[in-house]
């Protein structure tokens, strides 16, 4: 069965945010957006749901990769990354921060479904600013990050958009680019 890819405005206490869901329709993709934040113990307060891969440029994640997940993904949340889409592994509801560091010892972080999608997002920003190659070890770090680092984290993570993330100190949180 070939899916259909929706973009998603979800009103939170937070703040308004932006996913993607791949499900068969409209009322498909509401019901899969309600069981990621009943899962998550989150209230919504209004959500939108547009399909869009019927006119997404190729350059805005539309194209063959898309054309993949729409046709072998299941059901649920995916995040455009620099990788193209990528599917969250069913059953997760809430992402992840995994760390690592570049070869000059600098942190990486990823927010991801998996070690693996994590180790694919490290690998594919650092690897055009490397002339070696350099074994990335990733740690699950959701957990132990210290208190002080954590800032609007968890919200970030509710958020559902994987990629390479940031805490920018200056904006008080973090984000994914």
């Amino acid at each position: 069965m070939r899916f259909h890819l929706f973009e998603c405005q979800v009103k939170l206490a937070t703040g308004t945010t932006t996913c993607h869901i791949i499900a068969a329709s409209e009322e498909h993709a509401a019901l899969r957006l309600l069981d990621h934040y009943e899962a998550l113990g989150v209230k919504l307060g209004w959500y939108s749901i547009l399909r869009v891969d019927h006119t997404l440029p190729e350059d805005q994640g539309g194209g063959r990769h898309l054309d993949d997940i729409l046709e072998n993904a299941p059901a649920g949340l995916v995040s455009l990354t620099d990788i193209g889409w990528v599917a969250h592994s069913a059953p997760v509801h809430k992402l992840r921060l995994y760390a690592s560091e570049d070869h000059r010892g600098a942190p990486i972080y990823a927010i991801a479904p998996n070690a693996g999608v994590a180790l694919t997002l490290m690998v594919n920003m650092q690897l055009p600013k490397s002339s070696h190659v350099h074994a990335l070890k990733i740690t699950d770090v959701t957990d132990s990050i210290p208190e002080d680092r954590r800032k609007n984290l968890d919200e970030v993570l509710t958020a559902g958009q994987a990629g390479i993330a940031e805490c920018d100190d200056e904006h008080n949180g973090w984000w994914v680019w």
